[in-house]
């Protein structure tokens, strides 16, 4: 469903019903008007009447005046009854002598007004005392007067209609207006929908949410998020394609040549001391592809789901996985916990991130040296990852450089590219913990200490 019409149709179905309320309504306080006017003249009418009504020689005498009869001339639809007795019956009435006595009777001074059914038509009839002063008569006079309801119908059909056209028309004119506004209203959306599609379907930059209603900017916004993370995500697939290309390339051209070169040796032991050189070469190779995995693991992207982990035990396997390394250069590893420390991460993530640390240090510890590993809390509760090496260090000037992609010192004497304290780093900005780097014990080697929130 289009928006415009949805919105139309909650804006002009609830005035349709205030309208046929209103309607409703209008009919009854139409025929409440028209009762009263008439009322008011059947009124006047039997006051007329009463004013004229006498007993002479113990027989009553009624006078229909003229202003009396004027009603009969003005509401030619309707029949209009009237009747004058005694209220006791001791005289015999005049008019229409069968017409129904009004319940309640009114009492003096009180006209009563009421709604009867004579000869199987339903009538309007007002009834009212006139006092008596003849002394062979008790009691007032009962003088009744009475109409068909036809024309107190017409005025009210009449006055209904007229309102409900009334208020039909400014329903249409509003509905119009409503119309109006609302498709002027998503104008400002509808420019939105028309610079998105006109865009290059690389185009992902941030959409001017001050262009549209502040209703609607919560929406732009969201949208922008939306194409910010896509914008990561293509930044994040290019560098890998660029990563891959530029670390990847010359390895495999190696490999490719020494295979070659092996295809063409004779002698059996050059052939074995190539195929040897093509599987360290493979190796390293297997490796550079698994750090740009790490790497693209690593950067910032969709957000992961957090679990709850001991990162004693995550760091304890990655330092046991790399044990074999460091007894090949007669390297000795240390292992230091204080028990188990509960943190919300990502294992997968924290166990590359610690196996880059270490394999950093067993690369650039030279034979016979120690690397030590510790998980502990510090004075504030913190986990705390510490990897410390008595290699050659990094200079104060080149710490912070060295999270950069590909950075290596000058002076390296390891065989790394320059990936490990890079995918280190994007590791940790990702639980947001923070590295420091410094000297090892005794202001030799390397520490790096990974404190997390």
């Amino acid at each position: 469903m289009r928006l415009r019409d949805h919105l139309l149709r909650w804006l002009l179905l609830p005035l349709a019903v205030l309208w046929a309320i209103g309607f409703r309504v209008g009919y009854v306080r139409s025929l409440a008007q028209a009762h009263e006017a008439y009322d008011r003249t059947l009124l006047g009418s039997a006051l007329s009447i009463a004013e004229r009504s006498t007993v002479r020689d113990g027989a009553l005498s009624v006078d229909v005046p003229s202003a009396a009869l004027e009603m009969l001339e003005t509401r030619a639809q309707d029949r209009v009854f009237y009747k004058v007795g005694s209220l006791d019956g001791a005289l015999a009435p005049t008019g229409h002598d069968d017409l129904p006595p009004p319940a309640p009777l009114p009492q003096p001074d009180r006209p009563v007004f009421a709604d009867a059914t004579y000869h199987g038509e339903p009538i309007r009839m007002v009834a009212l005392l006139r006092p008596l002063y003849d002394p062979d008569v008790r009691g007032p006079l009962l003088i009744q007067v009475a109409e068909t309801l036809a024309a107190r119908q017409a005025l009210s059909s009449r006055i209904m209609v007229d309102a409900a056209l009334t208020q039909l028309g400014l329903i249409a004119v509003a509905a119009a207006l409503i119309t109006l506004g609302v498709h002027r209203g998503l104008a400002p959306l509808r420019r939105v929908r028309d610079d998105i599609a006109a865009r290059d379907p690389t185009d992902l930059t941030p959409i001017d949410a001050r262009a549209v209603a502040q209703e609607v900017a919560p929406l732009v916004e969201a949208l922008n998020v939306h194409a910010a993370r896509q914008r990561e995500l293509q930044a994040a697939q290019r560098r890998f394609i660029d990563d891959a290309s530029h670390q990847l390339k010359t390895p495999l051209t190696v490999l490719k040549t020494q295979a070659t070169v092996a295809l063409q040796q004779t002698d059996a032991d050059a052939m074995r001391r190539i195929v040897q050189d093509i599987r360290d070469g493979t190796d390293a190779t297997a490796r550079v592809v698994h750090q740009l995995l790490a790497l693209a693991r690593s950067e910032s992207g969709p957000a992961l789901a957090s679990e709850p982990l001991d990162l004693v035990e995550i760091i304890r396997a990655a330092t046991f996985d790399l044990l074999g390394p460091a007894l090949d250069k007669g390297i000795e590893v240390d292992f230091h916990d204080e028990g188990a420390v509960r943190i919300d991460g990502l294992p997968l993530l924290l166990r590359e991130m610690t196996s880059n640390l270490i394999d950093n240090a067993i690369r650039y510890t030279p034979a016979g040296g120690h690397v030590t590993v510790s998980v502990l809390r510090d004075g504030e509760g913190r986990a705390v990852l510490t990897v410390e090496d008595d290699g050659p260090g990094i200079p104060p000037e080149s710490r912070e450089r060295v999270f950069d992609r590909f950075f290596r010192l000058d002076s390296s004497q390891g065989d790394g590219a320059g990936r490990g304290l890079a995918i280190v780093g994007e590791i940790a900005g990702r639980h947001g913990a923070r590295i420091a780097l410094g000297n090892g014990q005794e202001g030799r080697g390397l520490r790096v200490t990974v404190a997390f929130p």
